[in-house]
């Protein structure tokens, strides 16, 4: 076998390949072999016909389909081995010549990772803002602690602000949407807009149907809504006392720090996460290069199971179904997906340049470490480490020690 690689563009790659007639003739004398395994015919047991009637039996093309099959995964194993390809996508293969008695060639077209210039990473700077907690947060959290801890009364009047809702509703435009059940404490603002609108006044068993806009599209839409239950919400006082009955606060104030660190830490998350993507964002601005299509595919791919599995469990719809709501077939939402996967293996390109660029490793004693402290937080230490892939848990540690390495340089 011998073979040359030639380069298309800077991502892909073809391989041209060419098999001595010798080789491909052992690979059809196995190919016939194996289909003789499977044929039947009067007077023979099954597996025991000649092969040469076999070949008159079965057409000829049949078994060079079958032999080309294995000359051409044999030998795309070896090329990738010896010539050190590393290759992201499966092969398109192209037969060329197929016939006994001839060389057999074939061409592989693949796509690699692209080689990618980054500027230089001193100049990427990312202005980090001073964490500011306004006393509002404080007490909207405090407030929702009262409400969580509230004592609920039903009652069989009318839904009032501050009553305690629990309701089921359904889109009346989608033929047989199903039914679905939320709650929420009318008042607050935080739902679709005419729901809170629709449900004040009504009793438990009533039903109403209200006009609304479809965020994404701006359609309007018809919901019936029907209420399950109205509870009266009797709010605990915030003093020193209740304080106590929260766990390890000894009065108001304490509280309110335990608070005012907890939100803290949570802006702090995130503003970490909106300068990486900034720092993230400024280097794609100074690079070109081209995006692997194998690579935004499988983003594509995950995002879309990714939707199935939240419309499954969150909206107890099945993909069909939000596909209807939303007005899209499976293919334009691929679509609009793909946008963002280009996004994200662009991001995910620069990080893997960078890290080569900048010899970033994870040593095998922090992955070590990790892991310990991961197993740390389970009961059962020792049943936890039986249970988990250790292999894929090392190689999730690994990336993660080394994006936190990479982020290091930009101070983020």
């Amino acid at each position: 076998m011998k073979y040359e690689i030639k380069e298309i563009s800077t991502i892909k790659r073809k391989a041209e390949v060419e098999v001595t007639p010798e080789e491909f003739e052992n690979y059809y004398t196995q190919a016939l072999s194996e289909i003789s395994k499977g044929v039947e015919l009067p007077g023979f047991r099954k597996g025991k016909v000649p092969e040469k009637i076999v070949e008159d039996k079965v057409s000829q093309e049949g078994v060079l389909g079958e032999a080309a099959e294995a000359v051409v995964r044999d030998n795309w194993i070896k090329i990738v081995k010896e010539a050190k390809i590393e290759a992201i996508s499966q092969p398109k293969v192209e037969v060329v010549k197929v016939a006994r008695g001839n060389p057999f060639v074939f061409t592989a077209e693949f796509e690699i990772l692209p080689e990618i210039k980054l500027p230089d990473l001193k100049n990427i700077q990312i202005k980090k803002e001073e964490i500011k907690i306004e006393e509002k947060e404080i007490e909207d959290t405090l407030n929702w602690l009262r409400q969580s801890r509230a004592k609920m009364t039903k009652k069989d009047e009318a839904a009032e602000n501050n009553d305690f809702v629990e309701f089921s509703f359904s889109c009346l435009n989608i033929e047989n949407d199903p039914e679905k059940k939320d709650r929420i404490v009318l008042g607050k603002g935080h739902y679709v807009p005419g729901m809170e609108e629709a449900l004040l006044g009504m009793k438990a068993g009533e039903h109403k149907d209200f006009k609304t806009e479809n965020p994404q599209n701006k359609e309007e839409l018809e919901i019936c809504v029907k209420v399950d239950s109205v509870n009266k919400m009797e709010l605990p006082e915030i003093n020193d006392e209740w304080v106590k009955t929260l766990g390890k606060f000894t009065d108001v104030n304490s509280l309110k720090e335990d608070i005012k660190k907890g939100i803290k830490e949570e802006k702090e998350i995130a503003q970490k996460q909106q300068r990486r993507e900034e720092a993230i964002k400024k280097v794609l601005e100074k690079t070109k290069f081209e995006v692997p299509e194998a690579l935004v595919e499988r983003e594509v791919l995950f995002m879309m199971d990714n939707i199935k599995s939240r419309v499954n469990s969150e909206l107890q719809i099945s993909l069909e179904e939000y596909l209807k709501q939303i007005k899209k077939t499976e293919e334009e939402l691929k679509k609009d997906f793909e946008k963002i996967a280009i996004e994200r293996v662009k991001g995910f390109l620069v990080l893997h340049q960078i890290s080569k660029d900048e010899k970033i490793e994870a040593g095998e004693e922090e992955i070590n470490q990790k892991i310990e402290e991961l197993l740390s937080q389970y009961p059962d230490k020792e049943a936890a480490k039986k249970n988990m892939n250790m292999e894929q848990a090392k190689m999730y540690i690994e990336d993660e020690l080394k994006r936190e390495k990479i982020f290091k340089l930009f101070d983020c």
